[in-house]
């Protein structure tokens, strides 16, 4: 602990702090404010010299993208070992293509990250895994996924709810019939990957759907969702990676209800909500999970449920500091199928 020091910046104090719980050290102090003129001002009030630095900071607006980068400077003019940014949302991860006459602020972010000093970079579902390559081979990126623990979320979920409404004659509980549901081509990945713990956990068939979000030109907002398989009479669980507006969320969830759908959940791992309420409108939603990546001071309504991803992170810099794994962090082979799987071993 001696040669440790955990920092959290504003956007993710509460989280930082509950990281520095689970690895039982204290949450050093540092302040951050704004001058007079509004410019940005950061003080570490620790002695960092020589020290292993994991600064825990989340970039959803230009202030905290301030905040970090000055936080990373102040830690390496004043003699810190190693920076490590761990960042929960990378804000302007979907700025990562060049379109017409825009920048890739993507790109620009990794940047301005290298050339104040940081040594490495762990982020929480990245919009795109190839934004790791925004980065040059000196800054290692480590890319955490937390959609293993939201699937044993909903499993659990799932297997209660079902319970209650319906005991098997066996005694065992009874697992709906469920549909993961990417929710555009870009999310395919994300539900495949999140079905096979799922598929795994229950022992059941999980099928797989997608919501097609073509658009018939660039920049084009409007759009007419496409449902690409069966979900009728099936529980549907919708996978996203962000949720902004809302608009996207609620096309899927009206397009699942209409299509047959009997019961619709949701997991997005960054609530960045413009308008909670609009999801808690959304009569054919049984509720949205999210994770605690974005800090929010406004109370979220009943259909919008947290996640805390504190223990994910706390293994992961755990893990850092003496040099295992962290890839191996959510190992499906660990998983045991708990419908006959391993039975050869008796």
């Amino acid at each position: 602990q001696k040669r440790v020091s955990i920092f959290a910046g504003p956007a993710s104090e509460q989280l930082g702090s509950d990281v520095a719980q689970l690895l039982g050290m204290p949450l050093n102090s540092m302040a951050v404010g704004k001058f007079a003129d509004g410019e940005t001002a950061v003080r570490i009030d620790d002695t960092v010299r020589g020290k292993e630095i994991f600064v825990i900071n989340s970039t959803t607006s230009v202030d905290h993208v301030m905040e970090l980068l000055l936080t990373i400077s102040t830690l390496r003019r004043a003699s810190a070992k190693t920076i490590t940014a761990v960042i929960p949302y990378y804000g302007y991860s979907r700025q990562d293509r060049k379109i017409a006459r825009e920048p890739i602020a993507a790109a620009d972010v990794a940047k301005m990250l290298e050339t104040v000093g940081v040594d490495k970079v762990m982020c929480l579902d990245l919009h795109n895994d190839s934004l790791r390559g925004f980065f040059s081979p000196n800054v290692p990126v480590e890319h955490l996924l937390p959609g293993p623990v939201a699937a044993a979320y909903f499993h659990e979920e799932l297997e209660q709810s079902d319970q209650d409404e319906d005991d098997s004659s066996n005694g065992e509980p009874k697992f709906p019939k469920v549909t993961v549901v990417a929710a555009h081509e870009g999310q395919v990945y994300r539900a495949k990957e999140f079905r096979k713990v799922l598929q795994k956990l229950s022992g059941h068939d999980i099928d797989l759907a997608f919501i097609s979000k073509v658009r018939q030109f660039p920049g084009q907002k409007a759009y007419e969702p496409y449902l690409v398989g069966d979900v009728t009479g099936r529980t549907c669980i919708i996978i996203d990676d962000i949720v902004n507006t809302g608009n996207t969320m609620t096309h899927c969830i009206d397009q699942l209800k209409a299509s047959g759908a009997s019961k619709v959940y949701a997991w997005a791992t960054h609530g960045i909500l413009e308008a909670p309420n609009k999801i808690q409108k959304c009569e054919g939603l049984e509720y949205l999970l999210i994770s605690n990546t974005v800090h929010s001071n406004q109370l979220l309504p009943d259909k919008i449920k947290k996640l805390n991803v504190a223990p994910l992170m706390a293994e992961a810099i755990a893990r850092s500091l003496y040099n295992q794994s962290i890839t191996g962090i959510l190992n499906l082979d660990s998983i045991g199928n708990k419908h006959g799987e391993g039975e050869d071993d008796k």
